[in-house]
């Protein structure tokens, strides 16, 4: 090569990051998302993020109608109510406001244990992947993860692990089982009913006691039996942030006896705040008239879809266990402008990868007719 042609190709190379900056720059970006307003969709989420005006718009009208909410240490006012209104929803005895999902995790299986030292977990659960080993650290529990990549072990796993603990040549004992449903980390999958049942009963007579992470629990379908399914656990907990419109907070149900020893832990980890009113009274005005906009949400989504069906542009994979999200198989040409035509519109929802998108069931879906969603989609 002579100096020339490699002294031209040295400049070619050195200016190639310029070039393809200056190509980037001419290339329009993609539209952005119109301001958030009442007409704003969320196809993605439990619920639309929060917005601080409007929780504390609300927090005031729920003021405003009269009544005692303030509480001192979470007794008596909101927080009461609060408890009550689950214990019944869920059918237990008794009920505690906890600050966070971790904490009324742990306390539950702490509780549950009891002096065993081994507690059998999803591997893919919020207990053992998301609450930084507080459980093993702060109360010296063995978490025994089962069923990596699916939503709750098998009855012969669970088995296996507790003759594994009780039959070893140090024998220990399992005094607690915990599963989560829906289970956030595999799509939104609720475990089998039927499963669930097996467990309980196999559990009853190695008296082993059972926790439901239920933090999303009444995002199951309508009719879905809630009071059914929490009656085969001895504590039940649930999210009062994720749909129910509370800045923070959560809720754990059992009986009198564990949630009493609940609350003296509660203290003890210094979860025993000041005034929980204004969680407890946002999630009681969204508790009023959750079950009437979660089945419209659910019947405007399962008219969209029977829609895309109809024109032969979207077929759902099966999902029987499924909670509020579904798997939208897209025909190639509308799988490869949908993302962006609903991003004009204000319809926020997840990039189709492999022509799937996965379509999260909330609220927000009823803001516009189901027929819009459907020319958004076809295009």
């Amino acid at each position: 090569m002579d100096r020339r042609h490699f002294l031209t190709l040295s400049m070619l190379g050195a200016a190639a990051p310029t070039l393809t900056f200056a190509r980037q720059a001419a290339s329009p970006a993609p539209p952005s998302f119109p301001p958030v307003d009442a007409r704003s969709v969320w196809l993605v989420g439990d619920a639309a993020p929060p917005n601080a005006e409007h929780t504390a718009q609300r927090l005031v009208e729920l003021v405003q109608r009269g009544g005692k909410p303030r509480d001192s240490y979470l007794a008596n006012g909101a927080v009461a109510e609060l408890e009550a209104r689950f214990a019944k929803l869920l059918g237990k005895e008794d009920c505690a406001f906890l600050a966070t999902g971790t904490l009324a995790n742990h306390l539950a299986a702490r509780v549950l244990a009891g002096d065993a030292s081994r507690v059998i977990v999803p591997h893919e659960s919020h207990l053992y992947r998301d609450e930084s080993d507080a459980t093993q650290l702060l109360s010296g529990l063995n978490l025994v993860a089962l069923a990596e990549g699916r939503a709750a072990p098998t009855l012969a796993e669970i088995k296996a692990a507790v003759d594994e603990a009780e039959n070893g040549p140090y024998p220990l004992r399992v005094g607690a089982i915990s599963l989560e449903s829906p289970v956030r980390r595999v799509n939104g999958e609720l475990v089998d009913l039927a499963l669930i049942r097996e467990i309980s009963a196999y559990a009853k007579t190695k008296n082993i006691k059972l926790h439901l992470d239920g933090a999303r629990l009444l995002l199951a379908p309508p009719g879905y039996d809630i009071a059914g399914t929490a009656a085969l656990f001895d504590t039940v907990y649930v999210s009062l942030y994720k749909y129910l419109d509370a800045p923070f907070g959560a809720v754990l149900a059992g009986s009198k006896a564990d949630i009493a020893k609940v609350r003296d832990l509660r203290h003890r980890f210094g979860g025993t705040i000041y005034q929980g009113w204004p969680c407890a009274i946002l999630a009681l005005g969204a508790l009023d008239d959750f079950e009437a906009r979660h089945r419209a949400a659910f019947a405007a989504a399962d008219q969209l879809f029977a829609a895309l069906q109809a024109r032969g542009v979207a077929t759902l994979k099966p999902a029987p266990n499924a909670s509020n999200i579904r798997d939208l198989v897209l025909k190639p040409k509308v799988a490869e402008g949908a993302f962006d035509r609903m991003r004009v519109a204000g319809v926020r929802m997840l990039k189709p990868e492999n022509g799937v998108i996965e379509v999260y069931i909330n609220d927000t879906i009823t803001r516009r007719p189901v027929e819009e969603y459907v020319k958004l989609f076809t295009g």
